[in-house]
C-alpha cells in the first residue's frame, strides 16, 4: 500500500455501517493509530483485523503526529481512526492532518459515517446553508454567548452535546431562541435506542426531562434558522441577556450582539450597558 496517512471513518454505532473501502484500508495499512486503542481494538477484532496500534488522542496528538510522520517518511502506510465517525470532526485528527500537510505527506480520506451528516439528513430543515459548532463551551455564560452568536447569524446550526449537559444546554437554547423555536434532537444515532425528536424546544425539554433514559447517550442538536426578529418577544429579557453577554465579551461586542438580536438602537443598548457596568 502506498505510504501516507489514511483518515478512516468508522461506525458511529452500528458496525454494519463500515464501508468496504474502510475495511480494505484497515487490513492493508502497516499500522493503525487510534484515539483509544482499547475501544478500537474491539472494532478491529470484530472484523478480524490485527495490526500494531498507536495511541493518538487530544493530549498527545502533537508528539504522536511527529512520530507518525517519521514512520510514513520511512515508507509505511498508516491509518488513523477515532472512537467513532469521521476523524478530526469534533475529534482528534486535525492537528495530525495539518502536520502531514506541512511535511507534504500524502493524506487520503476514507469517507464514511458522521453524526453531523446523519442527524442533519433526517432533520427536514433546509440543507443549503448551515453552520457546525461541535461542542459548545461548558460554562453557562460562555455557552449562552455562543448561542447568542448563533442566533445573530440567522442560520441553521448543528451542535453536539453530552448526556450530562443536555438539559442545561436546552434550557439555554430556550432562553436565547425562545420557547417555540423549532429544533431537532437526535440521540444514540444508528444504535439500539436511536431516538429522533422534532418540535418546539420547550416541549422537547419536557419530553426529555420526563424520563432519565431520554437523557442517556450522545446528542446532536439542530437549531432551525430564526426567521425574523418577531421571535425576540419570546427571548430572555433584554437586560438579562446584556448582563450575561457583558460577563464574557467586551462592552462594544456586547452592544453589537444584543442590538442586532433585539433589533434595538446601538446607542440605547450602549447606554444601558454603561448603566449596568456602573451598578456592578
Amino acid at each position: 500500500m502506498k505510504a501516507g496517512l489514511y483518515l478512516v471513518a468508522t461506525p458511529i454505532g452500528n458496525r454494519d455501517d463500515i464501508s468496504i473501502r474502510a475495511l480494505d484500508t484497515l487490513k492493508n495499512v502497516d499500522m493503525i493509530a487510534c484515539e483509544d486503542t482499547r475501544h478500537s481494538s474491539l472494532l478491529l477484532s470484530f472484523f478480524g483485523i490485527k495490526k500494531k496500534l498507536i495511541s493518538l488522542h487530544q493530549h498527545n496528538e502533537e508528539d504522536k503526529a511527529t512520530y507518525i510522520a517519521s514512520l510514513i517518511q520511512q515508507g509505511y502506510a498508516l491509518a488513523y481512526i477515532s472512537d467513532a465517525g469521521t476523524p478530526a470532526i469534533s475529534d482528534p485528527g486535525a492537528l495530525l492532518v495539518r502536520h502531514m500537510h506541512n511535511l507534504q505527506i500524502n493524506v487520503v480520506p476514507i469517507p464514511g459515517p458522521s453524526a453531523l451528516v446523519t442527524a442533519f439528513s433526517v432533520s427536514g430543515f433546509p440543507t443549503n446553508n448551515f453552520l457546525f459548532y461541535g461542542f459548545l463551551p461548558n460554562a453557562n455564560g460562555k455557552c449562552k454567548k455562543a448561542l447568542l452568536d448563533i442566533y445573530q447569524k440567522k442560520v441553521t446550526a448543528i451542535i453536539y452535546e453530552s448526556p450530562h449537559r443536555i438539559i442545561k444546554t436546552l434550557e439555554l437554547v430556550r432562553q436565547v431562541f425562545g420557547e417555540e423555536h423549532e429544533i431537532v434532537i437526535t440521540r444514540e444515532l444508528t444504535k439500539i435506542f436511536e431516538t429522533i425528536y422534532k418540535g418546539y424546544v420547550g416541549n422537547l425539554i419536557t419530553e426529555i426531562e420526563s424520563k432519565k433514559d431520554n437523557q442517556k447517550g450522545e446528542f446532536v442538536l439542530i437549531l432551525s434558522e430564526p426567521n425574523d426578529h418577531s421571535e425576540s418577544s419570546q427571548l430572555m429579557p433584554l437586560k438579562e441577556a446584556l448582563e450575561d453577554t457583558l460577563n464574557v465579551v467586551s462592552l462594544n461586542q456586547s452592544v453589537k450582539i444584543i442590538a442586532k438580536i433585539y433589533n434595538k438602537n446601538k446607542k440605547e443598548i450602549y447606554n444601558l450597558a454603561l448603566e449596568l457596568k456602573k451598578n456592578e
